[in-house]
């Protein structure tokens, strides 16, 4: 069957509970009349046994693909040659300078099953396969273990050139909700289907693994085996970002239109190697029907309620969050602070978070609540908080302003326009929270209590933030717009379309 859309989606719906996931959830029920196939790609099948989201019955087709389960198989396949080996060679140094001109000739030669001459078995069996990565490593001139480069090059290409070897929906257009593998996905599908190909892109995928990667324990570094002071960037981490940039810009040529939710956001597409041409603007929209808590929770009597709401993951930096709960506690007396989101995400994470809550003494004021529904948790919070190190533009900040909440929040993505205002118009509502620098838990704990302790401040952000959702950022605003889209890239469907968007 041949779906209206095919949404290609990476490590989001409907396996993990997020903002991009309840995007993507929201976006298919509110379009009923159009079809969907999904593609998931996550890592490894045993990562994601649970739903966290029902499927809507207009979507017809769900595949799931997981980069490194990969199956080695032979296959009946001409004989791949040295110039065959030499396209490749070529086509992995370009991969390294970001540069994308031969992918739709390295597609052919791996991945179209009616011309590829290359299979995954050759890569890591055959005696050319074997001079491929030797001549790789000898190029390099890095003084980086032979052994180490082999391994590190095996985890970094096959999962991606078993991507190409995807067998993919049919569909009159194809959505990626990312860069990365799935708007990888969404330039082989442009490629091989001649079908338009839309980016939307939340957060800046290249900027996010940057900072994942410069966390990373999994990526084998040689420095962080020696004793010494070293100069310049990790060789194997630089690996891996090199790949990461030729994704996005692999997903910005060939995309038709990229869309992004923010003027901060289009800028730094721009500095990746987005076209500005191809960018368009179409914020997050809040559902004003979730204001009515299904089943709200209770709030003991007197005490001043302070809430996260995210996973507990490194780039929302609950640790800062925690060492500001230290100040918050000594400052307002009666204070109960609930961190609402999965904690198995990242584990050894999570862990660090109750050592440090405990370091903190603060066991009796801080609650890990798991994955909740939040909407029942909204109405008797005082203060919402995010101190997320990198985010494009936080449904949870939507969320709260929804419910009359104060923020305060990271200066990051579009936090700053969200409670402060984005155009002319929108900045003389005035403030509907407090914005403070990234990994600063006195600020973050100074702009909380100063809210609490300034009751008429608090209100005027109560109600600026009600006003604000209202005005500029409605849910059936995002619908219509990619309703529009939609209707825009298909000349082959007959679609309602709002008058005005």
């Amino acid at each position: 069957m041949t779906s209206d859309v095919c949404l290609l989606l990476e490590g989001t719906y409907p396996y993990v509970a997020g903002g991009v996931s309840t995007w993507v959830y929201d976006l298919i029920r509110k379009l009923p009349d159009v079809t969907f196939s999904i593609v998931f790609l996550g890592p490894h099948r045993m990562a994601y046994r649970r739903l966290h989201y029902e499927i809507p019955d207009n979507v017809v087709e769900f595949r799931e693909y997981f980069l490194f389960d990969y199956q080695v198989t032979k296959e009946k396949l001409p004989k791949p040659t040295e110039e065959d080996y030499e396209v490749v060679y070529n086509f992995l140094m370009d991969v390294k300078k970001g540069k994308t001109d031969s992918f739709e000739q390295i597609l052919n030669l791996i991945g179209n099953p009616n011309t590829r001459k290359i299979n995954l078995h050759d890569l890591v069996h055959d005696e050319l396969g074997w001079r491929l990565v030797e001549r790789m490593y000898q190029a390099e001139k890095n003084e980086v273990s032979f052994v180490d480069f082999f391994w590190t090059w095996r985890f970094l290409y096959l999962p991606f050139f078993s991507l190409l070897r995807i067998n993919m929906p049919k569909a009159h257009i194809y959505h990626a909700v990312s860069t990365g593998y799935a708007g990888a996905l969404g330039a082989l599908a442009k490629i091989n289907t001649k079908r338009p190909y839309i980016l939307t892109e939340h957060g800046i995928y290249t900027r996010e693994r940057k900072i994942e990667i410069s966390k990373a324990d999994w990526i084998y570094s040689e420095s962080a085996n020696e004793i010494k002071v070293v100069e310049g960037k990790d060789f194997f981490r630089q690996w891996w970002i090199q790949l990461f940039s030729f994704l996005s810009n692999l997903s910005y040529q060939w995309s038709d239109e990229i869309i992004t939710l923010h003027e901060g956001n289009r800028k730094v597409q721009i500095e990746e190697g987005a076209p500005a041409e191809k960018i368009k603007i179409i914020p997050n929209g809040f559902d004003l029907t979730r204001l009515r808590a299904a089943d709200p929770v209770s709030k003991p009597v007197g005490k001043k309620r302070i809430g996260l709401v995210g996973r507990v993951v490194p780039i929302k930096d609950i640790k800062t969050f925690i060492k500001a709960c230290r100040r918050i506690a000594d400052e307002i007396k009666d204070v109960e602070i609930l961190i609402m989101g999965p904690t198995d995400e990242d584990e050894e994470y999570y862990h660090e978070c109750l050592f440090l809550t405990e370091m903190e003494g603060l066991q009796h004021e801080v609650h890990f609540t798991g994955k909740v529904k939040v909407s029942d948790y909204y109405p008797t919070l005082d203060v919402m908080v995010l101190t997320s190190i990198s985010e494009s533009q936080p449904i949870v900040i939507l969320e709260a302003m929804a419910n009359g909440v104060p923020c305060v929040s990271t200066d990051v993505g579009a936090c700053r326009e969200l409670l402060y205002g984005r155009t002319p118009d929108d900045q003389l509502l005035g403030q509907s929270g407090i914005v403070t620098p990234i990994c600063d838990p006195d600020e973050t704990a100074q702009a909380v209590i100063d809210l609490i302790k300034n009751p008429t401040q608090y209100e005027q952000m109560s109600t600026c933030g009600k006003q604000r959702i209202i005005k500029y950022y409605q849910m059936d605003d995002l619908i219509a717009n990619y309703q529009v889209l939609y209707s825009q890239y298909s000349n082959e469907l007959d679609w309602p379309v709002a008058e005005e968007v």
